[in-house]
């Protein structure tokens, strides 16, 4: 369930860019992320099982995590296995952490106990240096908390890793109860066209299951994608393109901008 404090004793992940990408006062971040929501139409499709959302700041990739998240209204989760990718420390595995909860200005998220994913040797590993200044998970925590109540969170940092063996590590997880979210941004850095152009062609690859088409300067999160789209050939689940927008599109510098998509997967 989600907490509005600290659970005494509790170790605690503290939000590392509130200030930065989004705001760090509970009522001015729950406005913020309302007001994105409100923008947005939920589909109401049945069997949601999975979403892809971007993760930069807010003013950048909101309108379009709130195209994603807003799929999840009226519904419920128990677990969240929420995937990203590292920015700022190199490994090989998928990183759990250890400690008990994360924690945004809007309380904490208790985790679920993942420990059982440390006996897949090779694949998961205890390294908290790899969750202490990521954003990619921490984003999408603010829509989840004014969504979902009560559910708990799996953190997976992605660092070098086979996505097909995570994939399989993490299908027994894979349970109605539980929602798969993987961060990640599209194309970075390049003209408007080329980046609209090459997002299409990612996007396609996406929509139709195909994880070795993705190249590593066409999503940074390609690793957490990969796996997504391992999971969704396996249990046949289908793709939906809910939005595509880029930095050119949410605040007007078309340049040198970089891409945010927002995909929703169904049984």
């Amino acid at each position: 369930m989600v907490s509005n404090a600290k659970e005494k004793g509790a170790r605690v992940r503290p939000p590392a860019v509130a200030g930065l990408f989004y705001p760090d006062g509970a009522t001015q971040l729950a406005d913020s992320v309302d007001d994105l929501l409100q923008q947005v139409a939920g589909e109401n499709t049945e069997g949601l099982r999975a979403l892809i959302c971007p993760h930069a700041g807010y003013r950048y990739s909101g309108p379009v995590a709130a195209s994603a998240f807003a799929q999840l209204r009226g519904k419920s989760a128990e677990r969240v296995m929420l995937m990203g990718p590292s920015h700022r420390v190199a490994f090989r595995g998928v990183a759990l952490a250890d400690v008990d909860e994360f924690e945004t200005p809007l309380g904490c998220v208790p985790l679920a106990d993942s420990t059982g994913l440390l006996t897949h040797d090779g694949v998961f590993v205890q390294l908290d240096a790899a969750h202490e200044g990521e954003h990619s998970l921490e984003v999408q925590l603010p829509f989840l908390q004014r969504l979902l109540n009560p559910f708990s969170l799996v953190p997976l940092v992605f660092g070098d890793v086979d996505e097909l063996a995570v994939a399989e590590s993490l299908r027994p997880w894979c349970t109605p109860d539980s929602l798969l979210v993987a961060s990640t941004d599209l194309s970075h850095y390049q003209s408007y066209d080329k980046a609209v152009q090459q997002d299409r062609t990612t996007i396609e690859h996406i929509l139709r299951l195909e994880p070795s088409a993705l190249r590593h300067d066409d999503a940074c999160g390609r690793g957490p994608v990969r796996t997504l789209l391992h999971l969704a050939r396996g249990y046949r689940w289908h793709a939906h393109l809910l939005d595509y927008k880029n930095s050119g599109d949410t605040v007007g510098d078309k340049h040198r901008v970089v891409g945010y998509t927002a995909i929703a997967f169904y049984e």
